[in-house]
């Protein structure tokens, strides 16, 4: 006999048997059970072939033992698999809940949340590396008026129209939030305040001359935005406020249009 968990038995003609393992311990997995069930399987065709074991007066009790052990095993591969399953569908419904409250089920846009746990990295990685990021505050103009003009159901129209003109006119690393109600804010790292300004512009003006059309309705749809860039120190609370302070300027100003922080 060796050490090894498989021994091998000499037989009269040369050949040898596998032998059965001195602990046989499930292994982890439906694909370990089931190697382990073809493993026993094979280690009785092994003996049954071999005439020195074949002709063991114990050989029948031991294949009736050996197949209420493997009708177990099957059992116990059927709740692995069941298991396995099972971890699978929890651990999807666990992305999908993450999804869900991370994101605006409206617009299909960043909820404040994400946007929060996003700014509170940005700052994080300011402070290690240095740069900085500007916020952009914006609103969508006497949008009260467009449900009252044309209904919620045109007012969510708007909102979500305008949301995807949003996100695709922004670069992939830049993150725009529904922020509440018909406002939106959009976060550009590594962007200055001059580079954001001309971001705010394009975004105004995009809006502005696009055709937003519901049920054979056109609706006019402008934007007033609020521009702040991180200044050092600040906290995610300030640099939020800086840029909505920024946002009433412009709205005070006449709408549609943008306005810098002081």
């Amino acid at each position: 006999m060796t050490g090894c968990a498989d021994s091998e038995v000499g037989n009269s003609g040369g050949t040898t048997v596998t032998g059965l393992p001195r602990r046989w311990a499930l292994r982890r997995g439906t694909m370990g059970m089931m190697l382990q069930e073809q493993k026993l399987q094979d280690w009785v065709a092994r003996l049954a072939a071999n005439e020195d074991y074949a002709a063991h007066p114990l050989m029948q009790e031991f294949r009736a033992l050996a197949n209420d052990h493997l009708k177990l095993m099957r059992q116990l591969t059927k709740i692995a698999k069941i298991s396995d399953r099972m971890q699978t569908d929890t651990r999807q419904m666990a992305r999908t809940l993450h999804a869900a409250s991370q994101t605006d089920p409206l617009t299909d846009l960043p909820n404040r949340r994400q946007m929060i746990e996003r700014l509170e990295a940005e700052l994080c990685r300011v402070g290690r590396t240095g740069g900085g990021f500007t916020l952009i505050m914006l609103d969508i103009d006497h949008f009260k008026d467009v449900n009252d003009a044309f209904g919620h159901a045109a007012g969510d129209h708007v909102l979500v129209e305008a949301a995807g003109l949003l996100r695709r006119n922004l670069r992939l690393h830049d993150l725009c939030a529904r922020w509440g109600g018909e406002e939106f804010l959009i976060l550009l790292p590594g962007s200055d305040q001059v580079q954001a300004e001309a971001v705010a512009e394009k975004l105004r003006q995009i809006i502005a001359h696009h055709p937003f059309v519901h049920q054979d309705s056109s609706i006019t749809v402008t934007l007033s935005l609020g521009v702040a860039s991180y200044r050092q120190g600040q906290t995610a609370d300030a640099c939020i406020e800086a840029a909505d302070d920024a946002l009433y300027i412009a709205k005070r100003a006449g709408r549609n249009r943008w306005a810098a922080a002081a």
